[in-house]
C-alpha cells in the first residue's frame, strides 16, 4: 500500500488538531507536516513532495490564494476555511474541493476522494483493480477478480476469496458503496456478489462454485435486470 504525505497549512491550533485527527483515521496517511504561514509552507514544498495539501485562506503573512498562485504545476489541494467568499477563485486555481469550517469527517472523506482520485472509507482504500481493507489492525489487499462473494457478519464482513474466508472491519452497506458497481451486486441483505463468479442461478439461489447463496426477493428484479443489461452489452 502506498502511504501518502499531507501538508496542513493553517495557523489555527484547533483547526490543525481536527485535521490531524481526521487524517489519523485514514490509515494510509503518514503523520502530516504542519505550517502556519505561506513562507514556511513554500519552504517545505521546495524540500519534499506532498500528495495532499490542506490549505486555509487566512494566514498571517499572505493568503492561501497567494500560495496557490505560486505553484508551477497543479497540486492536490483542498481549501479548508471559514470564509465562503473565495470558492470561485479557488476552483479557478484548480483546487480539488473547498471545505467550509466546521465540516464533518464524511465530508472530509469526499474531498480526499476528489483530491487523490481514489475511493476511500474510514477503514479502506481503493484503486484501479484492488481494494485495501482493514483486517484487525492491519490493511490487507484484495484483488477484485479474486473476491467470490461477501457475507455480512454483524458489524464486520466475511470476504470469500480463493476458498478462504477473511473477516474485515467493514459493514456490508459500506462495501456495497465502495466496490465497483459494474462488478459487484447486492443480491440479499446479507450478501454481496462478484457477478463474474456466478456458475448458475434460479429463482431463489445463486451458485458460486460449491456455495449456494440466497437471492433475496427484494433484490431479484434488480439482479435479473442487471444480467439482462450485461447480455445486451455482449450482443454484436
Amino acid at each position: 500500500m502506498k502511504y501518502r504525505q499531507c501538508l496542513i497549512v493553517d495557523d489555527s491550533d484547533s483547526a490543525v488538531a481536527i485535521l490531524q485527527e481526521y487524517l489519523a483515521r485514514l490509515p494510509f496517511f503518514m503523520p502530516p507536516q504542519v505550517s502556519g504561514t505561506v513562507r514556511d509552507a513554500t519552504c517545505l514544498l521546495q524540500q519534499q513532495h506532498f500528495d495532499l495539501i490542506l490549505l486555509d485562506i487566512s494566514l498571517p503573512d499572505q493568503t492561501g490564494l497567494d500560495l496557490l498562485r505560486s505553484f508551477s504545476k497543479p497540486l492536490s489541494v483542498i481549501v479548508t476555511t471559514a470564509n465562503p467568499d473565495f470558492a470561485v477563485e479557488s476552483y479557478d486555481l484548480d483546487v480539488a474541493d473547498y471545505l467550509l469550517k466546521p465540516f464533518s469527517f464524511n465530508r472530509f472523506i469526499r474531498a480526499v476522494n476528489r483530491a487523490l482520485g481514489v475511493q476511500l472509507a474510514q477503514n479502506s482504500l481503493t484503486e484501479d483493480r484492488f481494494i485495501f481493507l482493514k483486517v484487525g489492525h492491519a490493511m490487507q489487499r484484495f484483488d477484485y477478480d479474486a473476491i467470490e462473494y461477501i457475507q455480512a457478519f454483524g458489524t464486520y464482513c466475511k470476504v470469500f476469496i480463493n476458498q478462504k474466508v477473511v473477516v474485515v472491519n467493514e459493514i456490508i452497506s459500506n462495501l456495497e458503496n465502495l466496490l465497483p458497481r459494474h462488478k459487484f451486486l447486492r443480491i440479499h441483505k446479507s450478501y454481496l456478489l462478484n457477478l463474474s463468479k456466478i456458475n448458475s442461478y434460479n429463482y431463489r439461489t445463486i451458485f458460486v462454485g460449491t456455495a449456494k447463496i440466497p437471492l433475496g426477493a427484494s433484490y431479484r428484479d434488480k439482479f435479473e435486470g442487471f444480467l439482462n443489461l450485461l447480455d445486451k452489452k455482449s450482443e454484436p
